[in-house]
């Protein structure tokens, strides 16, 4: 026999999972639950407990009490007896405030949160991007800006009704200027400051995306440059270029200008690895930018040397791993092996779980390592490996290098 307050935990489940179409198609929204009202024998085994659910039933309160089918039952002994069957109702405003509580005023909220982003969204001037919208009378529209606001309902329930409002009108504005080139922090929108973009660049991106036929969230804004640490390692190297530092950070457009020419790279995916290594002859450290490698890796003066790549003891490190030898024709993995691991096991951590995937690039033991980690969540960050354990295996694999 289900109660008032089962109901209740129905409604607010089926809205937790089926938000994007009830926000979308609100008039569309229908839950019927049935009651399991008792039988004969059940009610002549307990006729008090039995009495004491209709009666739940009968003070339910409104709206939630409206909603409910009741059906005259005979039963022997008993006489006739109404009975609440069945739950139903249509609507998603009648839905939501049946499940009242924080339901209620989630529902709400979100509904008025949707509807301005539509608006805004339909009726900014019209870009090339909004075609295929326009062209089905914006129910395309409706529904993935209810699906973007799903992605990000925790962000919209929680954000003040300012960023709300401005998060809608910016994502208009960018819609309408989609190749400004600007910088993050130079979008000229009144009320914005210069960090507030960086701050909620994806909700917004998420709006844009919603409103494009081809769901792009390219904010058309200009990337921030990416730079890199750079260690001449080698004394040598460093007489060879007066007034050139031993340590720098430069951004990687202007990398091939350094002209520099050491006989092996050492990539170091984390920068605060690469500041703490010492002098290595014939050799130059650069601090890793994740899967962006390759633009490092294009850079003339490392592409044409050999490469020595220090990632962390994770998924992700064997994945840009792999990722890097796509790019170049030798790049060497160092303190990347299951010695390495066992070794520093203590100063492992607990990441999430990844899925196995088959990486063409990596060596068997490569590969196996790498199905371990992302199955068991294990992280080693590169940071937690004693300096001179380091060191010493970095020398060995540059003097192996040198030798080739």
């Amino acid at each position: 026999m289900r109660t008032p307050e089962d109901v209740r935990a129905t409604l607010r489940t089926k809205w937790d999972r089926n938000l994007p179409a009830w926000l979308a198609e609100p008039s569309k929204a229908t839950v019927s639950v049935p009651l399991h009202p008792p039988t004969a024998a059940q009610a002549l085994a307990d006729p008090p407990a039995v009495s004491e659910w209709v009666q739940l039933w009968r003070r339910a309160p409104e709206p939630l009490g409206l909603h409910v089918q009741w059906e005259e039952r005979r039963w022997a002994h008993l006489g006739s007896q109404r009975v609440p069957v069945r739950w139903g109702a249509t609507g998603a405003d009648v839905l939501t405030e049946c499940a009242g509580g924080p339901t209620q005023a989630e529902a709400e909220l979100l509904r008025v949160r949707y509807e301005a982003a539509v608006s805004h969204l339909a009726h900014h001037e019209e870009t090339p991007h909004l075609a295929n919208h326009r062209g089905v009378g914006g129910e395309a529209l409706r529904h993935s800006v209810a699906a973007g606001m799903d992605r990000s309902r925790a962000q919209w329930l929680r954000m003040s009704p300012t960023d709300a409002d401005l998060s809608i009108a910016v994502a208009a504005w960018l819609l309408s200027h989609p190749r400004s080139g600007l910088r993050i922090r130079q979008v000229p929108f009144p009320g914005m400051h210069t960090k507030w973009l960086r701050d909620h660049r994806s909700l917004v991106s998420r709006l844009v995306g919603a409103a494009r036929a081809d769901g792009s969230e390219d904010l058309g804004l200009a990337s921030d440059p990416v730079f890199h640490d750079v260690l001449v390692l080698d004394p040598r190297l460093r007489q060879g270029h007066p007034g050139f530092p031993r340590s720098s950070r430069i951004a990687v457009r202007q990398l091939p200008d350094l002209g520099l020419t050491p006989r092996v790279v050492i990539v170091c995916e984390n920068a605060e690895t690469v500041q703490v290594l010492p002098d290595i002859p014939e050799a130059v450290a650069v601090s890793g930018s994740g899967y962006a490698i390759p633009s490092l890796l294009d850079v003339p003066w490392i592409r044409d040397v050999p490469v020595i790549y220090w990632g962390d003891l994770d998924a992700d490190g064997f994945r840009i791993l792999d990722r890097a030898r796509h790019h170049h024709d030798d790049v060497t993995s160092i303190l990347m092996d299951a010695n390495t691991l066992e070794d520093h096991r203590a100063l492992a951590v607990t990441t999430s779980v990844r899925p196995v995937v088959t990486l063409s690039r990596l060596t068997g033991s490569e590969q196996i390592l790498h199905d371990e980690l992302a199955t068991g969540g294990t992280r080693l960050e590169q940071e937690r490996i004693e300096l001179g354990y380091a060191v010493t295996h970095l020398e060995a694999a540059v003097m192996i290098d040198r030798s080739c």
